[in-house]
Formats: C-alpha cells, structure tokens, sequence
C-alpha cells in the first residue's frame, strides 16, 4: 500500500519540479509540499532543497525516493502476480479489540486496492492466534502479545498506551493508591492485559478489589460512563468516548507509563501469502491515523 507521501517523492523525482509533481498526482502545490514535509520530519533529514527558481532532492531526497520506487514497483508485482491468478483466500486471526478498533479500516484499504480478495478472519486471543500461526491454520494473526517464539515472525504495527479513565463526574487527578482502592472495573483474570495491571498495581504494595471484572473491554468502558467505577484500559478502545465527553481520562500519580505493541504475526521459515506485505502496510497506515503513537514508544504492556 503506497501512502500519498511515497507516490509525492516518486512524482518529484520522476518530474523534477514541485509543479508537474502536484499535476501528476492530482493535488494543488501546498498539498503536494506539506506530503513532502510530513515524509521529511518521519525521516529526520531535509529532502528537498531550492537553487534558485529549482527544486532538488537532498541525498536523503535521492535515497528515499529509490528506496520509494522500489516500493512501488514491489506493491506492482503484488498486484499483478494477484490480478488473472486466484490465490487461496488469506486467513488471519485476530483479537476482539483489534478486531474493532483497527482491522476494519486496513481491510477496507487492502480490499480497495484488491477487490477480488478472499478472506477468512477469526477472532481469538493473542495466545491462541499464535498456536494457530505455528500449526498452519492462519496465514497472519494480528495480536497485541507478541509471543517470544524464533519460529513465528512479528511485525509491529502500531503502539496503544494504556491509559487511565473515570466517569464524566469527579477528580481530574488521583494517586496511584486511591486509584486500586476503587471503585476499579478491571479486564478478566487469566489474560496478559490483567497480569500486567496486576504486576503494576503490586510493584506499588497494591491489591485492589475490583467491583466489575469483564472479557470485554468496551464493556468496562461503558461500565465506566455509566459511573460504576474507573479502569485502565488501551487508549484505542476509549478515544470515541473521550472525544464524547462520555468518559475522561485521569492522570494518576505514581503510575508508570505503559503501552500495548500490536503486531502481526506468520509462520517462520515459509513463504508468507501473496498479499502479506500488503496488509502490513496497509495496517501500519491504519494504524498511523488510529493510535495516538507508532511503534517504539513506551515501555510495551504484555
């Protein structure tokens, strides 16, 4: 999945001039400039420079822009090893929360891009995603704990902090210990997300007692808007109901900064589906305009 920011370095490249690069991809020249600048600052490094009336690329300009075609030409083969040639459907796995804040928009790009795509998703927990990646039922499974396996491949897509929220009414800010007195509506025993809250709470010499402890996510959220109690939950599954003013998030005194990796998955050591490569993208993508931060920020939850 090529983004507007690769397509507007190619076309720079190719034309030589901001001008015919903002005509060759449909776009007015401030368009085309500020694709330009937000592809420079994830860079790090200037990509074009003026002399004169003229604009260059940069050496960071010149290797982007062929490291860009090479994409280009990579995401072609794609789709023309795809178009004529019927592939068995791709089979992916994913969890409940990712399932909902997240697969939806990267399908809806992948399917734009290949219609005539078959697909077979499941839902299943990240532990059970993976058994399933290893034993050959899914061609990817999109999980939220990477398991620690040399034999499966795990690719980061986005990052999802852990946040702390409470009801419409109350106290903008708390300590970490007035916080696990309660009322706490917490995630299920037996999962990596609880165990986490659990080690979090106990380094601090804290045992809460939640009143509500549900499989559902969403559900604690809405638990938490109907004023039953707070939670601490991933950022993603929450951002609808701060924006509503429905719910708000606390800072919390003592509470370490922790975030969820979202990965996706496949078997090592075997060729991946055609369109492998195209769902990370179009994942990453997704997840770029979904989650509050990418990948390699804070400390991961498990």
């Amino acid at each position: 999945m090529l983004t507007e920011e690769v397509l507007a370095i190619i076309a720079l490249a190719e034309t030589g001039s901001v001008t015919s690069a903002a005509a060759l991809r449909h776009v007015t020249q401030p368009a085309l400039t500020r694709q330009l600048q937000r592809l420079a600052a994830r860079v790090g490094a200037p990509l074009v420079e003026r002399r004169g009336r003229r604009v260059l690329l940069t050496a960071a300009g010149e290797a982007v822009a062929a490291a860009a075609r090479r994409q280009a030409a990579d995401w072609e083969a794609t789709l023309q090893a795809l178009r004529g040639t019927r592939h068995a459907p791709l089979r992916l796995g994913a969890g409940a929360t990712v399932a909902l804040t997240l697969l939806p928009g990267a399908l809806a790009r992948l399917r734009a891009e290949l219609p005539e795509l078959a697909l077979q998703i499941s839902s299943g927990d990240s532990a059970v995603t993976a058994a399933r990646c290893l034993s050959g039922e899914l061609d990817a499974g999109l999980v939220t704990t990477a398991a620690a396996d040399p034999r499966l491949l795990a690719l980061p897509v986005g990052v999802d902090p852990v946040v702390a929220i409470g009801p419409p009414v109350g106290p903008d800010r708390l300590s970490l210990r007035e916080l696990a007195l309660g009322p706490l509506c917490l995630y299920a025993r037996g999962t990596g997300f609880r165990s986490l809250l659990e080690e979090l709470f106990a380094g601090a010499g804290l045992f809460p007692h939640p009143v509500a402890e549900m499989d559902g996510m969403e559900a604690l959220r809405e638990l938490v808007a109907a004023g039953i109690g707070r939670s601490l939950l991933p950022r993603s599954v929450v951002a609808g109901a701060l924006a509503e003013g429905r719910i708000r998030q606390l800072g919390v005194d003592g509470l370490p900064q922790v975030s969820r990796t979202i990965a996706l998955l496949r078997r090592a050591g075997r060729p991946p589906h055609p369109v492998f490569a195209a769902l990370a993208a179009a994942l990453v993508a997704t997840a770029q305009r979904v989650l509050p931060e990418r990948a390699g920020g804070a400390p991961e939850a498990r």
